[in-house]
């Protein structure tokens, strides 16, 4: 049987519980909020450093990382990190030498749970021709302690075609069978 006193000592632990579950959340909403607006800061044509410094900063060791067209997930950041590299070296050197201009935003998407943070993120290329193309997806993180335990890239899609190497400010080289000496 319940007693009036028994009630009143529980009462402020599940106060306190709930007050641990809101201070996580507001954490994961910050946290969430300063890695976005990091990225979006970060400029690739200063190199890609930046970015791979961001994994360490806010990614779990064990973040595992997927997507809706791929069913294999990927964990870790020693997996993580290559892949990103793959990606942000030849977009790097696109934009310091031939001229790509390269913009990124993000927009928070509301959502239901305490510590999962959803965005829509769109990375727009324009080449010297003006020509451009967007990709744009969407990302739901899971967060601990103000690290990324997971990460879910969904909803892709893309606006315009594929740029090409003539969208580029990068000479072709010459073939040396048409070059004459002076």
């Amino acid at each position: 049987m319940n007693h009036p006193k028994d009630t009143a000592l529980i009462a402020p632990f599940r106060n306190v519980e709930t007050t641990v579950k809101t201070l996580a959340a507001d954490s994961a909403v910050s946290t969430e909020r300063a890695l976005n607006a990091a990225i979006v800061s970060a400029d690739i044509t200063r190199g890609y450093e930046e970015y791979l410094t961001l994994v360490d900063q806010y990614y779990a060791e064990d973040v595992e990382v997927s997507t809706d067209v791929s069913p294999d997930p990927l964990v870790g950041k020693g997996r993580l990190k290559p892949l990103l590299l793959g990606f942000l070296v030849p977009l790097h050197m696109m934009a310091e030498m031939g001229g790509l201009w390269v913009s990124i935003h993000e927009v928070s998407i509301p959502g239901d749970s305490l510590d999962e943070q959803h965005s829509e993120w769109s990375l727009e290329l324009i080449g010297v021709t003006g020509r451009r193309v967007t990709q744009a997806w969407c990302v739901r993180r899971r967060w601990k302690q103000s690290r990324v335990i997971s990460e879910y890239h969904y909803a892709h899609r893309q606006a315009g075609e594929a740029l090409s190497f003539d969208d580029l400010r990068i000479a072709a080289p010459r073939d040396p069978d048409s070059v004459k000496p002076s």
